[in-house]
């Protein structure tokens, strides 16, 4: 019986191969985690993913950079990531500490490829816990490299570690350490970059981190401190050049009142989105409600509702102003997010909702 090609290539993939056989089979590879059956393949050949683990620390550039890519690839299938979490590198106790060794070196050449790998891995539920025991002793050092935008002396610009902190913040150690950490200096640190106009992959991990901060009701009073002026960094993407009458702007954040003509919105409908669920989680309790409402939240929403288009968000911009303009006695509850809806009630706003994405989609 014929030796299986992959096999075969495993000799071709040893640190001391040649340079140019290295290069052809790892092209090969690339190639071949480009797709779900060629991811397939790989995962039954340990000995062939644990050459293009230690291949991606070669010493030539090239080289490296393929095995990373591959990698990437492969990470990006949910059953490749869960595969490549159980390896264990020569010179590691897991393959997310040799990666951590790759963000913090700044003269690592394709370091972005490295950290989509980490956005990958660590967006498994399932593993996140496992992730997080390995990452949390560096998690101060690898959010220095995040906010030194200048850190990667190769040119990477290491966008992906935004989506890496949006997918840990899923868990309660990480909330955790997120606002109380001094306290909540690194919630300060990842503020700024809700707004980052140069990546949207920055910026989606910044307001996704708040976001689920925001699913957690025991963080909203703190994530409305006026000390963090979060409403600022929320209500911003959603804001153009719109005038408001003065009585309206002078309820609005200092640093959102009076914006330039060339102020725009953003772009990405996600990051929309997720902005707009984070307000609506913030509605849950009666003290932050009426926070929303003296920071103008409504005032801006309803100005923001006009320009929008997507069905998805402009519904998830009603659910925000449907709470918003209600009195308190309308509200009826301190805390919604305590109130128990009956099964029956919520089929029906669920299918309230159905409806209206389909009239807004045959528009």
């Amino acid at each position: 019986m014929s030796q299986d090609p992959l096999d075969e290539l495993v000799q071709f993939l040893k640190p001391d191969s040649r340079i140019d056989l290295k290069h052809i089979a790892l092209d090969h590879l690339v190639g071949l985690s480009g797709t779900e059956d060629g991811i397939n393949t790989l995962l039954k050949k340990e000995q062939v993913i644990s050459c293009i683990i230690e291949l991606t620390n070669d010493k030539v550039d090239e080289v490296a950079k393929n095995a990373l890519l591959t990698l990437v690839n492969i990470t990006a299938n949910p059953r490749g990531a869960a595969e490549i979490l159980k390896y264990r590198p020569e010179s590691c106790r897991n393959i997310l500490q040799l990666l951590i060794g790759y963000v913090l070196d700044p003269q690592k050449k394709d370091a972005d490829a490295v950290c989509m790998i980490l956005s990958n891995i660590t967006r498994l539920e399932d593993e996140l816990e496992v992730c997080i025991d390995t990452l949390i002793p560096q998690l101060n050092d690898i959010l220095n490299v995040y906010v030194n935008i200048d850190f990667n002396k190769t040119g990477s610009k290491l966008h992906y570690l935004g989506a890496v902190f949006s997918n840990l913040s899923c868990s309660a150690r990480i909330r955790k350490w997120l606002t109380e950490e001094h306290p909540y200096v690194p919630l300060i640190k990842i503020l700024p970059f809700c707004n980052y106009e140069q990546s949207n992959i920055r910026r989606g991990g910044a307001i996704g981190t708040i976001r689920n901060l925001s699913f957690d009701n025991e963080y909203h009073e703190l994530l409305l401190n006026p000390d963090l002026d979060i409403l600022t960094y929320l209500l911003n993407p959603l804001m153009g050049n719109e005038d408001y009458p003065d009585d309206e702007m002078d309820t609005l954040p200092i640093s959102l009142q009076y914006l330039p003509k060339e102020k725009h919105r953003e772009i990405d409908v996600d990051i929309r989105k997720m902005i707009l669920e984070t307000l609506n989680k913030l509605c849950s309790k009666r003290n932050c409600r009426e926070i929303l409402r003296d920071n103008g939240v409504y005032y801006v929403l309803r100005e923001y509702h006009k320009w929008e288009k997507d069905p998805k968000v402009l519904l998830a911009c009603e659910n925000v102003v449907d709470i918003l303009i209600q009195k308190e006695s309308e509200v009826g509850a301190e805390d919604l997010s305590i109130v128990d809806v009956p099964e029956d009630y919520k089929e029906k706003f669920e299918k309230m909702d159905e409806d209206f994405l389909k009239d807004a989609a045959d528009v």
